[in-house]
Order: structure tokens, then C-alpha cells, then sequence
């Protein structure tokens, strides 16, 4: 019979699998986003003997992060950058990103001096990491600068527009609480709220926000959101314009398509809960067509109501769509 091989940490003789227990606990605390139970099983785990040291102290960095323990985080970084643990560049990100919390813009600009200098940057990496630089130069030539809101109040919705879509190539730490607070807010323009949650989707943001659009009111994890266009209920909608003008009235379908594209890009992330694809689908078509006319679109009394409660929801949706789309 094999026996178990025991180890000793100091007079301390250590039972097999101990680490690899901790690493185990460590993580599902981190899945459940449990930050600080998650920094205190993976610390733990490190003091034992481990074959995955660069994962462990990763997934510990992470922990730091989000549990706001910038200092030790930033500890942890050093070190890991030094031995070369973990993926360099996510290490860098990070790191970078807590300097950047910390106002360290002088560290940030040495420090990714001597990356342009010394490395040889991944393609996708050198734009991102060049702007952080130019970011910190202009942050350190003004120590007294802080971090100016993203939005005055006198902005267009067109510049207003154009700010939030530069953001998905930078740094929206700063800008959390103030992008937050948008989605909040059912008075702000529904198609900002869905730029902001694009924004968020694409800087793969886990922290579940409130979103509070139209009528819907809901918690939004805005990592894991499906495509506007990619749900279920926008497809069916769209499948149903097809099959009754593809072959009538190819130029009505496009308008359709298009209308339809416009309201759900408002709507995004929710979809009407009360009216069937069916019944958006005619009411669309009822929309388009007294527009031609150029009449109120008339609903007759013995009208499906669903179809009523589509046009309605249609006709709103058209008034404040954005001449931008």
C-alpha cells in the first residue's frame, strides 16, 4: 500500500490536500463574490506547499481588488510582476488601475516607461496601455487634478452620446458611481441608459446594477447581457415582419425592420412582458402605415388588445427615439 506523503510546517506535521481544500473554498467564496472569505482561504492556502502558486496568488489579487484592499493589493502585484507569476499583462492592468485609484501617476508613468522601453507589447495590448501612459504624464504634470465628472448637465444628447461611446476603450473606474446612478434614473434618456449598459457589457463589469427604464425595474449583471438583437423575442418579432412582407412589400419590411431595431435598442435589456411578438409585429405595421397617410394610427374598438397595448408602447418608444440611431 502507498503511503501518503505528510508534510511539516514547522512542528506541525500538515494532513495531504490542506492547500488544495483552501484553494477550493477560496475560489467558490470568490464565485459568490464573497471578496474577504476569498483573500482569507487563498492567503491561507499559500502557506502551504502548492504546484499552481501563480493561479492561487491571481485569484488572491483579484480578492484584494474588489474587497477594496488596495495596499495589499498593490504588495501582491509588486511581487507577482517580480516573479513573474500569473498572466503579466492582467497583473499590469490591475495594478496600474490601483496606482491609478491611489493617484500614484508618477509610479504609473515609470512604470509603463520602462514596459515601452524594455517590452515588446502584444498588438491588442499597445493602444491601451499608451493611453494609460499619455494619462498618467497629464495627471502627474497636474498633481492638484481630480477626476472631473463625465457629464456637466449642459451636454447634447449627441455629446452626450459620443462620451460614452469612447469609454469602451478606457478606464471607467472612475466614472462608476456616476454611470450607475444613469441607469438608476428612469427619467434619463432610455438609449443613453442602454450606451451605458453596453459599456458596461463590454468592460465586463460583474457587479450587478439596478436598472430602472420605462416600467421595468430590475438588478442587471451587464457582463453576462445578451445582444440586443440576439434575444429571443426580438427575432420572433422580426421573423413574423418577414414572413408577411418579404414577398409583398420588400421596401415596407425594411422600414419595419428598422423601426423595430430603433425601439428595441430603447427597450434594451428588457422586452414587453405584456404583448406577444405577434402583436408588436402589427403594431409596428399599424404605425408605419398611418404614418404614410399621414393620420393618427386608429385602433378599433373590437382590435385584439394586444395589439392596442403594442401600439401604444410602439407610438411611445417612436416619439423619443434618437435621430443618432
Amino acid at each position: 500500500m502507498k503511503k501518503k506523503k505528510w508534510n511539516r510546517k514547522g512542528n506541525v506535521f500538515i494532513f495531504p490536500g490542506t492547500g488544495e481544500a483552501l484553494i477550493q473554498k477560496g475560489r467558490a467564496a470568490l464565485e459568490a463574490k464573497d471578496y474577504d472569505q476569498a483573500a482569507l482561504f487563498l492567503s491561507e492556502a499559500l502557506e502551504y506547499p502548492l504546484a499552481e502558486e501563480g493561479d492561487v496568488k491571481t485569484a488572491l489579487l483579484l480578492a484584494l481588488y474588489e474587497s477594496g484592499r488596495y495596499k495589499s493589493a498593490l504588495e501582491l502585484c509588486s511581487d507577482m510582476l517580480h516573479k513573474g507569476l500569473g498572466d503579466y499583462y492582467d497583473v499590469l492592468d490591475i495594478y496600474v488601475l490601483i496606482l491609478m485609484h491611489e493617484k500614484q501617476y508618477d509610479t504609473i508613468y515609470s512604470t509603463l516607461t520602462a514596459l515601452m522601453e524594455e517590452k515588446q507589447l502584444p498588438e491588442e495590448k499597445r493602444e491601451y496601455f499608451e493611453r494609460l501612459l499619455e494619462l498618467s504624464r497629464k495627471m502627474s504634470d497636474s498633481p492638484g487634478t481630480e477626476w472631473k465628472p463625465l457629464f456637466t448637465g449642459k451636454e447634447s444628447l449627441r455629446e452626450q452620446t459620443l462620451k460614452l461611446m469612447e469609454l469602451v476603450h478606457v478606464n471607467i473606474r472612475p466614472y462608476a458611481d456616476e454611470l450607475t446612478a444613469m441607469l438608476q434614473k428612469a427619467d434619463n434618456h432610455p438609449f443613453l441608459q442602454t450606451l451605458v449598459l453596453n459599456v458596461l457589457k463590454e468592460h465586463g463589469v460583474e457587479k450587478p446594477v439596478k436598472v430602472q427604464k420605462f416600467y421595468f425595474e430590475e438588478m442587471i449583471i451587464p457582463a453576462r447581457l445578451i445582444d440586443a438583437f440576439e434575444k429571443d423575442y426580438f427575432k420572433d418579432v422580426i421573423q413574423l415582419l418577414e414572413e408577411k412582407l418579404a414577398d409583398t412589400n420588400p421596401v415596407l419590411l425594411e422600414q419595419a425592420k428598422e423601426m423595430v431595431k430603433r425601439h428595441f435598442f430603447l427597450l434594451y435589456p428588457f422586452e414587453p412582458d405584456n404583448i406577444s411578438p405577434a402583436g408588436w409585429a402589427e403594431a409596428t405595421l399599424l404605425l408605419l402605415h398611418a404614418y404614410y397617410e399621414e393620420i393618427e394610427p386608429a385602433i378599433e374598438e373590437e382590435t385584439n388588445k394586444d395589439i392596442r397595448l403594442g401600439l401604444a408602447f410602439v407610438r411611445k418608444l417612436d416619439e423619443i427615439s434618437s435621430p443618432i440611431m
